[in-house]
């Protein structure tokens, strides 16, 4: 296959059954070119698989380019931090999670190999049509990407975006859970947002993982088949 396609893959939070079985659905090949929205730890019950995943997929040739999300930002905070608020904080917000599934009740104990695949994710990534940010993009900054729009990637959800001080590139990013139908809408917009909530249940229009090709913006849709403990 020539010039593969440039999909893209919202939060997985430790989904890596619902993971495996979209790359699956997609057929991903080493042509494509496949960007993962950050938010790959925490809530679901297997943060582990996941990054073992996608090191073995880059590993074996694939072109899968991930980016840093506010949950793996946090997580590093918890294991870079003395103070301890920093770790309850990550727990809080699904950590607990993610330790149970690398079997250690400590952050001391994770792999060094994970934990320099994670501490390695850029906060952005941009192509020539492109930027993609975990949450969005601080457009009222004379320099969107400066440090000081380091909080807007990882945190916002106002979805607001002026492309003009993008050179004309949209905006994908995942972060803030939307349903199924304004999926689909947005990627006709200059702000694709492609979060359905996977570790979601009981919501109508939510709890799938969501891979696009934004060349052809077809989207493919994933309900979590992992077990998630609420």
């Amino acid at each position: 296959m020539c010039g593969g396609r440039t999909l893209t893959i919202g939060d997985i939070h430790g989904c890596a059954q619902t993971f495996c079985r979209l790359l699956e659905i997609v057929q991903l090949e080493k042509s494509d070119t496949l960007y993962l929205l950050g938010d790959m730890i925490d809530r679901g019950p297997d943060s582990y698989g996941v990054i073992e995943t996608i090191l073995d997929l880059q590993m074996e040739g694939y072109d899968i380019r991930p980016i840093r999300g506010n949950h793996e930002d946090m997580m590093l905070l918890a294991v870079q931090s003395s103070v301890f608020e920093d770790l309850l904080e990550w727990l809080e917000q699904g950590g607990d999670a993610t330790l149970r599934s690398y079997c250690v009740n400590h952050t001391q104990f994770l792999p060094e190999e994970h934990l320099r695949f994670l501490e390695g994710l850029p906060l952005y990534r941009i192509t020539d049509k492109f930027v993609f940010a975990h949450a969005g993009i601080d457009c009222t900054l004379d320099d969107p990407f400066s440090p000081h729009g380091r909080h807007h990637i990882l945190w916002d959800r106002s979805g607001i975006i002026d492309v003009g001080k993008l050179a004309g590139r949209r905006v994908v990013s995942g972060h803030t859970t939307r349903k199924l139908d304004d999926i689909r809408k947005s990627l006709r917009r200059n702000h694709i947002r492609i979060d359905n909530g996977v570790y979601i249940s009981g919501v109508e229009g939510k709890g799938n993982l969501v891979c696009v090709d934004l060349e052809s913006q077809q989207m493919w849709v994933q309900a979590c088949i992992d077990e998630i403990s609420h």
